[in-house]
């Protein structure tokens, strides 16, 4: 056995060698035994322990093609532009100042405003030092840059004067009679313009005395005459 086991490796040896060429085995492949690899055709090279063993050069990387860069829809494209300018769109600010060195929100709205007083007090609204602000409580957010505010009884619009902006004062009172004023303390207020005030006289009707939340806001009829917000009657 012993002897056809080598005869067999002698004829296994001869064989390989001839046919190295047609194997087209570099000649880093050729082992010790110049047996041609993959090492199972050298018996000697099997026989070996594992750490001898010869090892063969590991294989060249495969290079791998780019991936393709996804096209981005129109669809989608002009979502993520609406939605970047909305993100980027500064925010107005509602909030009235509560001292002096708070920042004052600007007037943003597009209508006018009515502000409803006793008739009685409407010359400490018109006149003298008062004439020029009136205490507010809440953002007048309908109200208009550079818009008219107009002093209301009952129904009746009675006189009006042109809107400075949003202001801030240490001290507030009621614009009552002298000896009957209430101080309101700091707070914001409807900065008017000096000496500006005006005397009219229109009946804003039953509209005029509904009930209304916050403010009550004027718009203009196409006769420039004043009427309610048609948004609060609804």
């Amino acid at each position: 056995m012993i002897k056809l086991a080598k005869a067999i490796e002698k004829i296994e040896f001869r064989l390989a060698r001839e046919k190295r060429s047609d194997l087209k085995v570099a000649e880093d492949f050729i082992c010790e035994h110049d047996m041609p690899q993959p090492w199972a055709t050298c018996t000697d090279c099997m026989l070996l322990p594992h750490a001898l063993m010869p090892k063969p050069p590991a294989p060249k990387p495969v290079a791998k093609s780019e991936p393709k860069k996804r096209v981005k829809t129109g669809t989608s494209g002009q979502r993520r532009k609406r939605s970047s300018s909305k993100s980027s769109a500064p925010r107005v600010s509602t909030k009235l100042p509560k001292t002096d060195v708070d920042p004052l929100p600007v007037l943003f709205g597009d209508k006018d405003l009515a502000y409803e007083i006793p008739e009685n007090n409407l010359r400490y609204h018109t006149r003298g030092a008062d004439s020029t602000w009136l205490p507010i409580s809440s953002m007048p957010k309908e109200l208009r840059p550079d818009g008219v505010v107009y002093l209301q009884t009952d129904s009746v619009l009675i006189a009006r004067c042109r809107v400075k902006g949003i202001g801030f004062r240490d001290h507030r009172w009621t614009h009552e009679a002298p000896g009957v004023t209430t101080d309101i303390g700091p707070g914001a207020t409807l900065e008017l313009h000096k000496d500006a005030w005006d005397f009219l006289s229109v009946d804003l009707g039953p509209d005029g005395e509904v009930d209304v939340q916050g403010y009550r806001y004027i718009t203009t009829s196409t006769d420039g005459v004043p009427q309610p917000w048609s948004g609060q009657l609804l």
